[in-house]
C-alpha cells in the first residue's frame, strides 16, 4: 500500500484533481453554496480565536529542514506527513491515503518551494504540542484576507497606433500567463474568447476546472466553481480581450471598446475566496501551484490583510518571495483604508503594491434644487426619475433611530455619510422615502468615490455640493428637488488624482524600510467584464455584460496586464527590473505639467502614489534600472532580525544554503530599491543610502543627478555624474540625507526626489525620497 499511496501522490503533483476532489497539492476554494471544509474557506479571525479547543482549526505549520530531505517531490512529501504523524498517532501512510480520498483531510497540502513545511488541521492541544518539538518552527494558524472591491488603456497611453507602447513595444502580452488569484470567474464571457489567439506556451502544465464549461487559448486553465464579480472583472482589466459596442446601461451611447492591458495574454484563474474573504493558506498555496507547477509568469491577487504584521506571519508574502526569486512577478493591492495614513498593507519589498486612482469617468445622478441650482452626483444603478419633491435633512445615525420623528413619505432625504450608505438608502427606502441625496465630509474633500451601488434613486456629491444643498434647504420653508440619472460620462480632460479610499503609506512597521505603495494605476469607476443575471459556466451562450467596480483591486490588474506586456517585450528582464522600470518612468505631472495630487488634500503626496501614475510606454525604456537578483533579497530578509530558522524555511529554496552568517544583514534603506525612505530623528540625524543602477538604455550614455530637495533636509548624492560605455555595465552611488535645523516645523514627514538625467535629454530615471520625522513602531 505504502508504494500505491505515494504514486498516487505523484500524479496529484503533476495534475490538478478532478472537480469535486480532494487535491494534495492545489485545493481549492468553494462556492457559497458549497459544503464548509476548513481548507476551502478560512474562518474568520475571531473564530479562529475563539474556537473550541477539541475543534480542527488550518495551520500553516514551518518545519525546520536540515535534517530532511534535501530534494524536493514525493520523500519531501512522506516527510512531512510522518512528521504530522508523529503527534496524531497514526502512520504516515494513513495520512496520505486520509489526504486523497477523505472530505476533510488532517494533512491539507505539502508544500514543495513557497515555505518549508505543511498545513494541517489540528486542535489546541496539538498546536501546543507541535512547540515543544525541535523540527517545528512555527505553527501559523490561518488568516483572513479581504478582498479590495474601457477607457484605460487610452488614458495609460497603451493603445495609439504608433505611440502607444502595444505598438511601441510590439507586444500585447503575447505568450505570457497571468494568474489571477480571486473569488470566481464566468469562464463564458466574452472578454475570454480566444478570437486570433495562440495556443498556450508549452510550458503551461495546468488542468482546466471550470463546472462544465472548456478551457480555450484565452483562459487556458485553473478553477472556479461559480461566476463572480470580483474576479470576472480584474480578469477583464488584465487580460480581457477587445469587445466592441460596450454599454453599462441603456442610457450610454454605444461604440465603447473595451479590452485588458494585455489582451493577447492568456489567463490562468484561481479561486482562492468566497465572497470577499481569502484563507491565507488557501493563497500560499495557489501561488505554489501556479507559479512553481502550472509555469504562470504573473501573479495577480487584489488582497490583502487587514493588518499589518512581520512578513513571516503573513502568508502572501512568504509565498510571494518564493515566487519571485523563480522569477514570477508578483502584483497586489495597497488596501482600501484611506486616506487614513500608514494603512497600506501588502509591504514586502519584492511585492509591487498598487495604489488606485480616479480618472475621468463618472455615472452621473443629477440634482436640480427649486431654487433652480443643478449639481452632478454620483449613483452606479439606474432609476426613474424622481421629480419637484420635497426635500428634508436627516441629521444623526438612521441605525439609532434619526429617521423615526420625521416624516420621509414621498420626500428626498439629504443627509451627510456618518453611516454606511447603503444602511441609508435602504432605511430611506422602508420609511416611503423617494430618494436620497448624501455628500462626503469636510476631510474627504472632494472625493466622491468609490460609486454607490442603491437601489433607491440616490445621488453622493462631494462635500462642498452638500454645503450648497444645505443652504438652500435652509433658505426656504419649502424645499425641493428633483433626481435623473444621466449615464456613464467619460470626460477625457479630467485629471487623475490619487483616490481617497486608496491605502496610504508608510508601513507602519520600522523594519520595512521602503516606501509603499510602489505606484498608481487607475482603480475608480472602472469598466471590466462582469458576470450577466443568471450566468452558469455550463450554458453554451457567452455573457456580454460590463460592470464598474472601484478600488486598490481595480488598479492592481491594471498593473499586472502591463508587466504581462513588458515581460513579452523585455523578456530578460527580471521581477526587479521589471519594477523598477514601472517606477521610476511612472508620471508625477499630467501632460499639461500639472502636479497630479492626492484627491484628498490637493497636494502631491508621495505616500499616497508611491513613484506616480504608471506610464507604459516609458516602461518599455526606463534607460537605468534598480536591479535585484535572488540572492540580494536573503540580506535584507536576515536584517529584519527574524530568528535564523525562519529565514531558513521561509526562504524554502533548494538550491539556495540560505545563511544570514554568509549572505550578511542589510538594512531596509540598502535595499537596491527604485525608491529612497529613511527615518531621521534628533538622535540619529543623518543617513547614508546606496543604490546600484543598470544601463540598459543606450550604451554610451552619461547621466546627472537631479534632486528636489525634501524640505528641511539637505541631500548629497555621491558621485554626482554617472558614465556608462556599454549596456548592463553597474554603477554604484551614495545619498547622505541630513535632518536640518527646521526639520521639526513640517510635521512628521518631507518628500522629494532624486533623478538621473541623461545628458541627451532621452531618459529621466526618477526614485521618491521620502523622509520621516518620527520612528515608526517595532514589528
Amino acid at each position: 500500500m505504502h508504494a500505491i499511496v505515494l504514486a498516487a501522490a505523484l500524479i496529484l503533483f503533476a495534475a490538478t484533481a478532478a472537480d469535486g476532489a480532494n487535491d494534495l497539492v492545489a485545493p481549492l476554494v468553494a462556492s457559497a453554496s458549497a459544503p464548509p471544509h476548513v481548507e476551502h474557506a478560512a474562518p474568520a479571525a475571531a473564530e479562529v480565536d475563539d474556537a473550541p479547543s477539541g475543534s480542527l482549526k488550518t495551520y500553516l505549520v514551518i518545519v525546520c529542514r536540515t535534517n530532511g530531505p534535501k530534494e524536493n517531490g514525493n520523500k519531501l512529501l512522506e516527510w512531512h506527513a510522518s512528521l504530522l504523524a508523529s503527534i496524531l498517532n497514526t502512520t504516515a501512510d494513513s495520512l496520505l491515503v486520509d489526504a486523497l480520498s477523505a472530505a476533510r483531510p488532517r494533512l491539507v497540502f505539502s508544500f514543495q518551494h513557497v515555505v518549508s513545511g505543511f498545513a494541517a488541521r489540528l486542535t489546541n492541544a496539538e498546536v501546543a504540542q507541535l512547540a515543544k518539538l525541535p523540527w517545528c518552527v512555527e505553527a501559523l494558524p490561518d488568516a483572513t484576507y479581504r478582498l479590495m472591491t474601457t477607457y484605460t488603456p487610452e488614458l495609460l497611453r497603451v493603445s495609439p497606433p504608433g505611440t502607444g507602447a502595444w505598438s511601441v513595444g510590439g507586444s500585447m502580452g503575447e505568450g505570457v500567463i497571468v494568474g489571477i488569484l480571486d473569488n470566481g470567474i464566468d469562464p463564458r464571457h466574452v472578454s475570454f474568447l480566444d478570437d486570433g489567439m495562440p495556443p498556450p506556451p508549452a510550458k503551461w502544465r495546468g488542468g482546466c476546472h471550470f463546472g462544465g464549461a472548456p478551457c480555450n487559448k484565452k483562459l487556458i486553465g485553473g478553477r472556479s466553481r461559480g461566476p463572480q464579480s470580483h474576479g470576472t472583472h480584474t480578469s477583464g482589466t488584465a487580460v480581457g480581450a477587445f469587445v466592441r459596442d460596450v454599454k453599462l446601461s441603456p442610457a450610454d451611447a454605444p461604440g465603447a471598446v473595451a479590452s485588458g492591458m494585455a489582451p493577447r495574454a492568456h489567463l490562468a484563474f484561481y479561486e482562492v475566496c468566497v465572497g470577499d474573504t481569502c484563507s491565507a493558506t488557501e493563497i500560499l498555496t495557489v501561488t505554489e501551484k501556479g507559479a512553481f507547477q502550472d509555469g504562470v509568469d504573473v501573479i495577480s491577487i487584489s488582497a490583502s490583510d487587514d493588518t499589518q504584521k512581520p512578513f513571516y506571519k503573513d502568508l502572501i508574502a512568504v509565498g510571494s518571495l518564493s515566487a519571485v526569486m523563480s522569477g514570477v512577478f508578483f502584483s497586489t493591492s495597497a488596501g482600501n483604508a484611506g486616506p487614513l495614513e500608514r494603512s497600506v498593507t501588502n509591504c514586502a519589498p519584492w511585492q509591487l503594491t498598487v495604489a488606485a486612482s480616479t480618472m475621468g469617468r463618472r455615472i452621473v445622478s443629477r440634482i436640480q434644487l427649486g431654487n433652480g441650482v443643478v449639481l452632478d452626483g454620483e449613483n452606479l444603478n439606474q432609476y426613474n426619475p424622481v421629480e419637484n419633491r420635497p426635500l428634508v435633512f436627516v441629521s444623526g445615525m438612521f441605525a439609532d433611530g434619526a429617521l423615526n420623528g420625521v416624516d420621509v413619505r414621498g420626500k428626498i432625504v439629504a443627509c451627510d455619510r456618518s453611516e454606511d450608505p447603503i444602511t441609508r438608502a435602504d432605511m430611506v427606502e422602508k420609511a416611503g422615502g423617494a430618494g436620497m441625496v448624501s455628500w462626503s465630509s469636510l476631510k474627504r474633500g472632494a472625493a466622491t468615490t468609490p460609486v454607490d451601488s442603491l437601489t433607491i434613486a440616490a445621488s453622493r456629491v462631494p462635500h462642498a455640493d452638500g454645503q450648497v444643498i444645505m443652504a438652500y434647504i435652509n433658505s426656504t420653508a419649502s424645499p425641493t428637488a428633483s433626481l435623473t440619472f444621466l449615464g456613464a460620462q467619460l470626460n477625457r480632460s479630467s485629471l487623475p488624482a490619487i483616490a481617497e479610499y486608496s491605502s496610504r503609506g508608510p508601513c507602519n512597521m520600522s523594519s520595512v524600510g521602503v516606501l509603499k505603495p510602489d505606484i498608481t494605476g487607475p482603480g475608480t469607476n472602472i469598466v471590466a467584464s462582469v458576470p450577466g443575471a443568471g450566468s452558469n459556466a455550463s450554458t453554451g451562450t457567452p455573457t456580454t455584460t460590463f460592470g464598474m467596480l472601484s478600488g486598490t483591486s481595480m488598479s492592481t490588474p491594471h498593473l499586472s496586464g502591463i508587466v504581462a506586456m513588458l515581460k513579452k517585450a523585455r523578456p530578460e528582464w527580471s521581477p526587479a527590473a521589471i519594477k523598477s522600470a514601472l517606477m521610476t518612468t511612472a508620471d508625477v505631472t499630467h501632460p499639461d505639467g500639472t502636479p497630479i495630487v492626492d484627491e484628498t488634500t490637493g497636494r502631491p503626496n508621495c505616500f499616497a502614489m508611491g513613484a506616480g501614475l504608471v506610464n507604459p510606454t516609458r516602461a518599455l525604456d526606463p534607460g537605468l534600472v534598480y536591479d535585484l537578483a535572488p540572492a540580494d533579497y536573503i540580506p535584507y530578509v536576515c536584517g529584519l532580525g527574524y530568528e535564523e530558522n525562519f529565514v531558513k524555511d521561509i526562504i524554502a529554496q533548494p538550491m539556495m544554503n540560505v545563511s544570514c552568517a554568509t549572505a550578511g544583514k542589510i538594512e531596509g534603506k540598502d535595499l537596491n530599491y527604485p525608491s529612497i525612505m529613511v527615518t531621521l530623528t534628533p538622535a540619529a540625524p543623518s543617513v547614508v543610502v546606496r543604490r546600484t543602477v543598470t544601463n540598459i538604455g543606450d550604451p554610451l550614455s552619461v547621466y546627472t543627478a537631479e534632486v528636489v530637495t525634501p524640505k528641511g533636509v539637505a541631500v548629497e548624492v555621491v558621485p554626482n555624474v554617472l558614465g556608462f560605455g556599454v549596456m548592463l555595465r553597474r554603477s554604484d552611488f551614495t545619498v547622505k540625507l541630513t535632518r536640518g535645523a527646521d526639520a521639526a516645523a513640517n510635521g512628521g514627514t518631507a518628500e522629494g526626489s532624486l533623478r538621473w538625467v541623461s545628458r541627451n535629454g532621452k531618459y529621466s530615471v526618477r526614485s521618491p525620497i521620502a523622509i520621516l520625522f518620527d520612528p515608526l513602531p517595532n514589528n
